[in-house]
C-alpha cells in the first residue's frame, strides 16, 4: 500500500507540489501526468524517500524499485556485472527467466548498448528483490512503440502480482492499458480522476484511449477545466 496526503514540495521559492494526495492499493497503478516542470519527478523523489516534503505524510508498506528517468547503471561493466551489483544491494538472487530479453545480452558492456537496451537493464535491476512499489519516470522516453508494448505487458504482469505502481509519463499512450487513477500536475493543486472519470461508460479499449487523450489535451490547454464532456 502507498498513500500521500497533503504533500507539499517548494524548490528555490518555488512551490512545485501543493496537497498531492492519492491511495494505491497492491496491484493498482497511478499515473503522474502533466507539463515539463510541473513535479511529476519530484513527486516520485519524495515517494522514494530522496527528498523530503516541506509538509505532509507520505505511507508507504514494503520494498520500493526505482527506474530513474537517466541511466543509473555501471556503464564500464557488463550487464551481468550490474545484475551482481544491484543483486548484492538488495540481497536478492539474480533469476534464471529475466523479463524484456535481458538474459540475451549479459555479457555486452552496458556502454555498448542502446538506449532501449539499457532502459531494459535498469528496469530488471529495480525489480531484483521483489521490490512491492515501483516508480517508473518516463521509462519510455525517446524509444520505439515494441519497447513500449513490451514494457506495458510487463507492468500488467506485475499488477496482477500485487505490485503497486507510480508511473511517469508523457504520453497518454504508454499508460492507457494499465492506469487506474491518473493525477494530472498543473494548476494551483493535483487533480485526481479515476479510470472510470476518464473512460466514462466505455468498455471499448479504443474508445476508452480516445477519451483519454482527449481529456489530458483539455487538462494542458486548462488545469481546472471540467472533462466530464468528453468522457461521456
Amino acid at each position: 500500500m502507498l498513500a500521500a496526503e497533503n504533500i507539499c514540495f517548494s524548490y528555490n521559492r518555488s512551490q512545485l507540489l501543493q496537497d498531492l494526495t492519492f491511495q494505491a492499493a497492491p496491484g493498482e497503478c497511478i499515473a503522474l501526468a502533466g507539463p515539463n516542470g510541473s513535479g511529476k519527478s519530484t513527486a516520485l523523489s519524495l515517494i522514494a524517500g530522496i527528498a523530503k516534503p516541506d509538509s505532509g505524510q507520505i505511507r508507504k508498506e514494503g520494498k520500493i524499485g526505482l527506474i530513474p528517468q537517466g541511466n543509473a547503471l555501471f556503464e564500464d561493466m557488463t550487464v551481468q556485472d550490474n545484475l551482481t551489483f544491484f543483486a548484492g544491494l538488495a540481497h536478492a538472487a539474480i533469476p534464471r527467466e529475466l523479463p524484456l530479453s535481458v538474459g540475451s545480452f549479459l555479457n555486452k558492456k552496458v556502454s555498448s548498448l542502446s538506449g532501449g537496451m539499457k532502459k531494459r537493464v535498469s528496469i530488471v535491476c529495480a525489480l531484483l528483490g521483489d521490490p512491492d512499489i515501483l516508480l517508473f519516470d518516463e521509462p519510455c522516453a525517446g524509444l520505439d512503440i515494441l519497447y513500449q508494448e513490451e514494457l506495458a505487458a510487463l507492468i500488467r504482469e506485475l499488477k496482477a502480482a500485487g505490485r503497486t505502481i507510480l508511473y511517469v509519463g508523457h504520453d497518454t499512450a504508454e499508460y492507457e492499458s494499465f492506469y487506474d487513477q491518473l493525477i494530472f500536475l498543473s494548476g494551483p493543486k493535483p487533480r485526481l480522476f479515476t479510470r472510470k472519470d476518464l473512460s466514462g461508460s466505455s468498455c471499448d479499449p479504443a474508445e476508452e484511449a480516445k477519451r483519454l487523450r482527449a481529456a489530458y489535451r483539455r487538462l494542458c490547454e486548462d488545469p481546472d477545466s471540467d472533462v466530464s464532456e468528453v468522457c461521456v
